[in-house]
């Protein structure tokens, strides 16, 4: 396959990353065709089967060591910045959620994952406090 072939289709994959935000799947492949372009761009790759097994190897090589970390970091960065904003802030129950149980809480008019940290279940419509944000979770107790 020639060289530009693998960078352009790197670089789609790149962009489409940017529609799915926070899965950093397509990411790895992307750069994986990028470095398999440039590798044939220098004339070191040459046959297809050798360049789509050095995709693959590149890939899901990257994909298992970095992910896990990429995905830490951009987490903690994002926990550090407006989402913790949102503790203390009222939103309403979307249904009922027992106590210690998971439900849908509207916040800002976003629905979320609302964790009941009460003793008490609340029931839909009804108003609850953020305590604290967890990943994309909110823990909340009812008002």
């Amino acid at each position: 396959m020639d060289w530009w072939v693998w960078i352009v289709g790197g670089v789609l994959l790149c962009l489409l990353e940017l529609l799915t935000p926070g899965v950093f799947f397509l990411l790895f492949f992307g750069v994986g065709a990028i470095v398999v372009g440039s590798l044939t761009w220098v004339g070191l790759l040459e046959t297809a089967w050798i360049q789509v097994l050095l995709l693959s190897i590149f890939s899901i090589g990257s994909l298992v060591l970095f992910r896990r970390t990429l995905l830490d970091k951009l987490m903690n960065e994002e926990l550090e910045g407006h989402v913790t904003t949102i503790t203390d802030e009222v939103g309403t129950a979307l249904e009922d959620i027992p106590p210690g149980g998971t439900g849908q809480v509207e916040l800002r008019g976003t629905g979320w994952r609302g964790h009941n940290e009460g003793d008490a279940p609340i029931e839909k419509g009804q108003q609850c406090s953020v305590e604290r944000v967890r990943g994309v979770a909110l823990h909340v107790k009812g008002i």
